[in-house]
């Protein structure tokens, strides 16, 4: 736990190395030891979750390729319990991060709000780990309570004022009865023959007057369901259930001791058909597993494996070949099944299978190897083959499980979306949560973007492009925002990549472009140097008559066409490389030029210049922010430059973020930067190129 170990385990979702320190030095001054670790994506961050424990977690809310929201879904999915504060530039975000799950929101360089929230959540933390084993302290010791009371050889029963409240199996097989029903409410003097009602009255009467009293031992002869009779000793002693005062009551017969009876009694650990663990044999290793991981222990994966269709192959088969078939599975599942992993025949056509991991890929291998086998089986019946495939449900076991009937169930729903979903096949339970969610995440993008286009609900901001060897023409890159509750700005990242959101993603190039071309027409009679890059979405590349609407737009401002520079990232450029080839042609020879962002994307440089005939190479910004600090992105960035003077384009860093990034570019020969370190995007064209001189 957090209090008892005394050291902070801080994982750090940060580009920035030094924005990090200044967090870990700012929880170091509050007095933690800190172990802190730094990643930059998704998959690092579940890399470093699944390898070990944390205390907190501290990300930014402007990072590329991550954000909060994806976080915080990701933990949700892996069932972690670990704090999240999102470190955010502006107070205005705060609206829009409000339900993205974070636990705070802390401005950049608040240091005492930071260290408010990190010590508040960490006192939450260790109250939740705390509550969390306590309450499997208390299940297990009633777990356990009532599985000795079960299979205890004693007659075990537990009374209100006389009247049974609880009774075990032995007590119910010692009188005859078969359920507790029959016996739940009935007066425990019903149970001893009326010549001892006296005696027995005499003794429980003293008992029960004295609370603190030792346990009262009584002899009588008690009575039978079926109206025999047989000698008992009563041991009367004093008990609480669920916070009440009772009595417990231990009855032992005398008269007949039959061993093997007794044996006969207790429920087998293993299944007869298939040799695996029973269900309850199964069950009682599953909890006694879901409590050691609770306890930190390594964490594990329930396989919810169920024979897809099984009551209609049973129906073609009979009964008799039906357990053949059970049986066969079985022993091909032995033969793939690991040491470590466990297996029990919890249901006719289910079986249940732990795997002891918590490595994604391995559990994925591990299933589709189940799957497989039970696909690969083939059962011949009069000379008829009877295939036979499996659905296979999985649930993680976290620290943060509540309980094995939880992790069962919901391993049992996944397999219940396997089987909707054609059957033969794996499903995460975890994924089934974040599927619905975004499909409702993706409706609701959907229908807010819809209005938006149809009531102007987007702003457009502009960010110069600047020279950095004296060339005259004024650049400024359009971008686009979605007006969100008070003033608030939603960022394309957003909603850009939604599925639902792709079909009208033309649409909104088209509202950019029309917005741009109005305020660039104004702007031009003034600045009449001045030029806009404009991104475009895959779908606008492929749109048929695109670059005939942009005639026409142009014509109706007095604009041509080298007044706009397009761009498009340089991987969703090669994804339809003829398409893009086709639209780059028709857009240069109405006068627009055109541009390659994040260059430097893809793994061969080279062939992107070599195949698509572009004017500008906008390098990917990941090498800019840390070349001053990298030497290897520094070296990248130098291999791009080169690579574009040789081939005769123009060549512009985006993301420059400080001084020594930008002096290192114009040394290197970049022609074009761009970054918050030269000026913020804007609402107004505002910025003075005249001043731009290194």
């Amino acid at each position: 736990m957090v209090r008892a170990e005394g050291i902070l385990r801080l994982l750090i979702v940060d580009d920035s190395l030094s924005e990090a320190d200044s967090v870990i030095n700012a929880l170091r001054i509050a007095g933690h030891a800190v172990r802190a670790s730094r990643v930059e994506t998704l998959d690092e961050v579940e890399s470093a979750v699944n390898k070990q424990s944390w205390d907190m977690l501290i990300c930014r809310d402007q990072l590329v390729g991550v954000s909060p929201r994806e976080i915080t879904s990701l933990l949700i999915r892996l069932g972690r319990d670990l704090p999240c504060i999102v470190l955010i530039n502006k107070q205005s975000v705060e609206t829009e991060l409000f339900g993205c799950g974070a636990h705070d929101l802390v401005l950049v360089g608040d240091i005492p709000r930071l260290q408010f929230a990190v010590n508040r959540e960490l006192d939450s933390l260790f109250m939740r780990r705390l509550c969390r084993r306590n309450e499997r302290a208390l299940r297990e010791s009633e777990k356990r309570s009532r599985a000795l009371l079960e299979s205890s050889r004693d007659a075990v029963a537990y009374m209100h004022e006389g009247m049974h409240i609880y009774v075990n199996r032995a007590y119910l097989k010692l009188f005859g009865y078969e359920e507790a029903e029959d016996i739940d409410g009935l007066p425990i003097l019903d149970l001893v023959i009326l010549d001892d009602h006296a005696r027995f009255k005499a003794v429980f009467r003293q008992f029960s007057e004295q609370p603190d009293s030792e346990p009262e031992l009584v002899n009588v002869q008690c009575l039978k369901s079926d109206g025999s009779i047989f000698a008992a000793e009563i041991e009367f002693s004093h008990a609480r259930v669920e916070g009440e005062d009772c009595t417990q009551v231990v009855v032992r017969d005398y008269s007949t001791t039959d061993l093997m009876e007794r044996q006969s009694d207790l429920l087998s650990e293993h299944d007869l058909l298939t040799g695996f663990y029973s269900r309850s044999g199964f069950m009682n290793l599953f909890e006694k597993l879901v409590f050691e991981v609770a306890e930190g222990h390594k964490e594990a994966v329930l396989m919810y494996l169920v024979l897809d269709d099984f009551q209609s192959i049973k129906e073609q088969v009979g009964l008799a070949n039906s357990d053949v078939i059970l049986k066969s599975i079985a022993e091909l599942l032995k033969k793939v099944q690991k040491e470590d992993e466990l297996i029990g025949r919890y249901g006719d056509q289910v079986f249940t299978i732990v795997v002891p991991s918590s490595d994604a890929k391995q559990i994925d291998s591990r299933a589709e190897i189940y799957r497989k086998t039970v696909a690969d089986f083939m059962f011949l019946n009069e000379g008829k083959k009877i295939d036979v495939k499996c659905s296979i449900g999985l649930s993680r076991v976290s620290e943060n499980t509540p309980t094995a009937q939880v992790v069962l169930e919901n391993a049992d729903r996944a397999c219940i979306h396997a089987l909707k979903a054609g059957g033969d096949q794996c499903i995460h339970y975890e994924n089934t949560i974040t599927q619905q969610a975004q499909v409702s995440a993706d409706n609701q993008w959907a229908d807010r973007l819809s209005e938006a286009l149809e009531n102007d609900g987007f702003v457009l901001h502009y960010q110069p492009i600047v020279s950095l060897h004296g060339q005259t023409q004024e650049f400024y890159e359009v971008l686009l925002r979605l007006k969100g509750g008070e003033d608030s700005l939603v960022y394309p990242g957003k909603f850009i990549h939604d599925p639902n959101v792709q079909p009208m993603m033309a649409e909104i190039d088209k509202w950019v472009i029309r917005n741009a071309l109005n305020v660039l027409a104004q702007h031009r009679q003034s600045h009449p140097r001045t030029r806009f890059f404009i991104k475009l979405t895959e779908q606008s590349m492929h749109e048929k008559d695109f670059v005939a609407w942009l005639a026409t737009s142009l014509k109706a401002n007095n604009l041509d066409g080298n007044s706009l520079i397009f761009e498009i990232s340089e991987t969703a450029a090669l994804t339809d490389l003829e398409q893009s080839k086709a639209t780059i042609q028709k857009l240069q020879e109405i006068g627009c030029e055109f541009g390659l962002e994040h260059f430097g994307s893809g793994i061969d440089f080279s062939h992107s210049l070599n195949v698509l005939n572009v004017d500008y190479l906008k390098i990917n910004g990941t090498f800019v922010q840390h070349m001053a600090t990298d030497s290897e992105n520094q070296a990248a960035v130098k291999a791009i430059i080169d690579m574009t003077r040789q081939a005769g384009k123009k060549c512009i860093a985006e993301f420059v973020s400080d001084a020594s990034s930008l002096a290192i570019l114009w040394q290197l020969g970049v022609d074009y930067a761009q970054g918050y370190y030269i000026h913020e995007p804007s609402d107004q064209l505002d910025y003075n190129f005249d001043d731009d001189e290194m």
